[in-house]
């Protein structure tokens, strides 16, 4: 094989190893997708993976977001939920992948929603040899409110 065949086998094999298959979005892609539409009013539900206590925290919670703040919990006044300032509005959501990307995790996963560009699941792991530290989102039932 010549030199150049064998560069461009290796050129090809790196960029089909490296590139994302169709139906996968970008946080840069997602966060313009989202901002573009600027969606201020939705409803979602909203579970955090942690190792967290109580149990209740990790639970799904029904949240109500109204001019891009959380105006409800499970149909409760924010404040009423146990550790309700964890719980994140779309926009807070990219903040925190942000903060936590320029933090360099060991390991995290992000996946966006294909239609809004909001992230549907997020995971970090920012050290492996941290037990207990990580933490996760998962984004449900999506639905405008007009």
């Amino acid at each position: 094989m010549t030199i150049n065949k064998l560069v461009l086998t290796i050129s090809l094999l790196f960029f089909i190893s490296c590139s994302k298959s169709d139906d996968q979005i970008d946080e840069l892609k997602g966060k313009e997708l989202w901002e573009s539409l600027n969606i201020n009013d939705y409803n979602m539900t909203q579970r955090i993976s942690c190792f967290c206590f109580p149990f209740e925290f990790t639970q799904p919670k029904d949240i109500q977001v109204e001019n891009n703040l959380i105006v409800s919990i499970d149909g409760k006044n924010p404040t009423e939920t146990i550790g309700y300032n964890s719980f994140m509005t779309i926009d807070k959501l990219f903040d925190f992948i942000e903060s936590k990307l320029d933090e360099e995790p060991e390991f995290h996963e992000i996946e966006y929603n294909k239609e809004y560009g909001y992230p549907e699941s997020l995971y970090f792991d920012m050290s492996k040899m941290i037990a207990d530290e990580e933490i996760g989102y998962l984004i449900t039932n999506f639905k405008i409110i007009n």
